[in-house]
């Protein structure tokens, strides 16, 4: 299966969803997982038609087209389990930035620290809405059961601070790198 269901399959084990909601968790995901809705529907119609999710419900609202509501079913869920615990090959890191700084050497060094700068800027956003984003959840989990599924994303957001710490502090090495020494 691809990784697409395997995400859909993980938001719909939390709790019953639209493809419109769907969308909006991805956010749970971000930056290291993102889907459009031309991915999302489509794989939404292949499951259940393999009986990995099932339509619960049917919304619809005065001015709104209709909303269909999926659950995950028991193969699904027996499905999520499997892909979790098997063994998966390492993930190589694919960032633009990285082939850039790859041809640091031909742009002058004022001009390369601006475009880091810049990058670091980026980093030092998405850490803050990461840094938020922890608040938000350790109040939502207090006097949780520890199998909560927010417990989980949790560390997925933990890991994203994390990333972007380590990604900032390279930016700070770099940008130190090209300053002309005094």
């Amino acid at each position: 299966m691809s990784l697409i269901r395997y995400a859909l399959l993980s938001l719909l084990s939390r709790e019953p969803l639209s493809g419109y909601d769907i969308k909006l968790q991805m956010n749970r995901f971000s930056p290291f997982w993102k889907a459009g809705s031309n991915q999302i529907y489509p794989e939404l119609a292949k499951m259940e038609k393999e009986g990995l999710i099932q339509l619960q419900r049917v919304e619809q609202h005065t001015h709104r087209p209709a909303r269909k509501i999926y659950e995950i079913t028991t193969a699904g869920q027996d499905s999520l389990i499997e892909w979790t615990i098997a063994p998966g090959e390492l993930d190589r890191i694919r960032d633009d930035f990285l082939i850039k700084v790859y041809n640091s050497w031909l742009i002058e060094p004022d001009k390369m620290i601006g475009r880091i700068t810049d990058v670091k800027q980026q980093h030092e956003e998405r850490l803050h809405e990461y840094e938020d984003k922890l608040v938000e959840l350790r109040e939502m989990v207090q006097g949780m059961d520890d199998k909560a599924p927010l417990i989980s994303s949790i560390s997925v957001i933990e890991f994203g601070v994390e990333y972007e710490q380590l990604y900032i502090k390279w930016c700070e090495k770099l940008m130190s790198q090209l300053e002309p020494t005094k």
